[in-house]
């Protein structure tokens, strides 16, 4: 069996605030079967990358033999919503001569930090 190489493509982003955005991910055909993945559209900004206050929303698939995971950006809230308990995915893993299936283990929501107020405090004399 030929090894699958991993290959990364813009696609269009949608995130829980709708707005829109161009976002590097693994052109991968097992994730694109359910991740709502569009082409990418010129003039849209770039998703900022990825850091603990902002995150895209993921699946993360589980091989239960091995452990090892797989985890799936998923490009509309429609897309996240349609991934039910027990989803699964054919894997292609190096050195195994068939696709591994990998089952749902995680749903992870998009998060975006919220700008606030600052607080002014008055100056003392």
């Amino acid at each position: 069996m030929a090894a699958d190489q991993l290959n990364k493509q813009w696609f269009t982003y949608v995130d829980g605030n709708g707005l829109h955005w161009n976002k590097l991910a693994s052109d991968d055909a097992a994730c694109h079967a359910l991740d709502g993945s569009a082409a990418s559209v010129a003039g849209q900004p770039d998703y900022p990358r990825k850091t603990r206050s902002r995150q895209p929303r993921e699946a993360v698939f589980t091989d239960s033999v091995t452990f090892r995971q797989k985890s799936c950006v998923i490009f509309t809230e429609a897309a996240f919503s349609a991934i039910a308990t027990g989803a699964t995915i054919p894997v292609s893993v190096p050195g195994e001569a068939t696709t591994v299936t990998y089952t749902l283990s995680a749903k992870r929501p998009d998060k975006a930090p919220i700008r606030a107020v600052s607080r002014q405090l008055a100056d003392h004399p």
